[in-house]
């Protein structure tokens, strides 16, 4: 199969932007913390992710938890290809043009502050939130990069 030149320079160009001149991966982390706060035992639930690139592998953790039990707790590595799709979109999103936010001081009992956390070098960007914002119009860039974080998969 014959690849035009220009969707060959597109796929490099991709590359390139995650890998330093000795074709080694940038590092590159990214977390995303989620819990659902005070409610019921039952409907308690926690969720943590963490993607993290070294010089040669890639490597996705994930952990959830639901009324007290944790149901996943894995490491994987990932493939190269899976790696720079998922950070496509997020830099398609926009992820890397987002402040990076203090911890939130103000505290209410029973509301957890969840957050989205990236740096890739010198480029951070972290964000914090309670589960009612995710539902404001305003949200929908947010929104996207959890959606796109909680659908990582091995």
């Amino acid at each position: 199969m014959l690849v035009s030149q220009s969707n060959q320079n597109k796929v490099q160009s991709k590359v390139s932007n995650l890998k330093d001149t000795e074709r080694n991966w940038k590092p590159v982390k990214l977390v995303w913390e989620e819990s659902s706060g005070a409610v019921a035992p039952e409907f308690r639930y926690g969720k943590q992710y963490q993607l993290v690139a070294g010089q040669k592998k890639i490597l996705l953790t994930r952990k959830v938890s639901r009324a007290g039990k944790q149901i996943l707790n894995e490491t994987k590595e990932i493939s190269p290809s899976l790696y720079e799709s998922w950070m496509q979109k997020l830099f398609n999103i926009g992820i890397k043009t987002l402040t990076f936010e203090s911890p939130p001081t103000e505290t209410m009992t029973g509301v957890s502050y969840n957050f989205v956390s990236f740096q890739m070098g010198t480029t951070k960007s972290r964000f914090y939130y309670r589960l009612e914002e995710r539902k404001e119009p305003t949200w929908k860039q947010k929104n996207s990069i959890i959606q796109i974080i909680e659908r990582m998969k091995p």
